[in-house]
């Protein structure tokens, strides 16, 4: 079991806590402690708490992309450490090997490197869709563990970016035709793709270098994250079944959308 102090930054305080206490109820954690307060920049929650390892990821994953999130950090605390959550702490910054400044490495399944990928995000909006550069710098900036969750993370946090910008005015759409009129669209304007149903084939995509690391995870978040936003049901999962990164270039980059 592993304790986690978590602080995020909305843009209200009202039902913070209930809405997000639900996120950590459904990802397998019990909230320990928490503290909800307002300063100038908003409506700040520092909760504490305690679950499996291997569903760390799955947390931050889903607190990281809510939409009431504007700022979100996860530390993970050394066994029996008392959290200060009647003060507020300001966040703390991510070793390069993924353990909190100032506490041992952790044995944990390491998440995405939330301060990086928000570091990059303002970037990639601003230059979108000419994002590939940033993202090449996101994988040499983060640790070697944490690149396929943080491409994965900013792919989703994109996601939902693009189809509030260009797609929310919309209905909800069952998911064929939600991965036709949304999705299709706006994978086209950052690279060539073959959508065919549920199966999405990316042509030589610029994040997957034959003999290379596979960047696909960029495309399950960015699908996941706009799917899920314009989708009925909401909860889309995105299966990456095949990568030519890991066949010497030999095919396309192919992934599957359920729910």
């Amino acid at each position: 079991m592993i304790e986690l102090e978590i602080q995020i930054l909305s843009d209200r305080r009202e039902g913070l806590l209930v809405e997000l206490g639900r996120v950590v109820v459904a990802s397998g954690f019990t909230l320990l402690r928490q503290r909800v307060y307002q300063d100038s920049q908003g409506a700040w929650l520092v909760m504490v708490v305690r679950g499996e390892v291997e569903r760390q990821l799955g947390l931050e994953e889903l607190l990281a992309t809510h939409n009431r999130v504007l700022s979100f950090e996860a530390t993970l605390l050394a066994p029996g450490a008392a959290a200060p959550v009647g003060v507020a702490p300001l966040p703390v910054p991510r070793a390069p090997n993924g353990a909190t400044n100032g506490s041992p490495p952790s044995l944990a399944a390491v998440g995405p490197d939330v301060s990086k990928v928000e570091t990059v995000l303002p970037q990639l909006a601003r230059d979108y869709p000419k994002i590939f550069p940033w993202l090449l710098a996101l994988e040499h900036e983060v640790a070697a563990e944490a690149r396929e969750a943080s491409l994965l993370l900013a792919g989703r946090r994109t996601g939902i970016w693009v189809y509030k910008r260009d797609y929310e005015m919309g209905g909800k759409l069952g998911l064929i035709d939600s991965i036709k009129r949304i999705a299709s669209p706006a994978l086209r304007a950052l690279v060539t793709v073959d959508v065919r149903e549920r199966h999405v084939h990316i042509q030589n995509c610029p994040l997957c270098p034959p003999g290379g690391h596979s960047g696909c995870k960029f495309f399950s978040g960015f699908l996941e994250g706009m799917l899920g936003a314009s989708a009925a049901p909401q909860t889309v999962f995105v299966r990456n079944v095949h990568c030519r990164s890991h066949s010497s270039g030999a095919g396309d980059c192919i992934l599957e959308v359920s729910h």
